[in-house]
């Protein structure tokens, strides 16, 4: 399928999904989903990655709490037509209920997928807008998703490039 019929797909199949989920101030919860999948798209195009990457880092912002938050697998993923980089990034992205948060952010990272680095990046951003303030949420979860995208705008920067010599270009 052309890719932005498969971003059109991962917004309806999110949307299916998640029907009647709100978020913590009561909203609509697919309202987050898009602005992620929006922020994704700006991060991975600032940071020049191919079309298709860009492509795939908003459907991932689409999909990222389908698995951990809905009653989805990755092979439903797979059967609906996401590529296999998405359902990774997706699957990435699904904490395990126990695991601390920043322990799932350090293997995310450590896995080096670039697409679930953007996406968990979006998310925290997201989190952490004034505008979506989160009435209930504990000062601690703010704390929280400062120190994961902080971890992730670092895993994410630009490495200079090394001469021959070993400095910096």
């Amino acid at each position: 399928m052309a890719s932005d019929t498969m971003i059109r797909a991962a917004e309806i199949f999110a949307r299916r999904v998640h029907a009647g989920q709100v978020d913590k101030g009561g909203v609509p919860y697919t309202g987050h989903l898009g602005r992620v999948a929006a922020r994704a798209r700006a991060h991975a195009d600032a940071l020049k990655l191919p079309q298709q990457h860009a492509e795939w880092c908003q459907q991932v912002g689409w999909l990222h709490d389908t698995i951990e938050d809905a009653d989805v697998t990755a092979d439903d993923l797979l059967d609906a037509g996401f590529d296999p980089a998405v359902v990774q990034a997706v699957q990435l992205l699904t904490r395990p209920k126990g695991k601390p948060y920043l322990e799932c952010v350090a293997g995310i990272i450590a896995s080096g997928d670039r697409l679930a680095m953007i996406v968990k990046l979006s998310d925290n951003e997201d989190n952490l807008d004034p505008a979506r303030a989160l009435p209930s949420a504990p000062p601690e979860l703010g704390l929280r998703y400062r120190r994961s995208a902080e971890m992730l705008r670092t895993a994410l920067a630009p490495t200079p490039s090394i001469t021959a010599r070993g400095r910096d270009a």
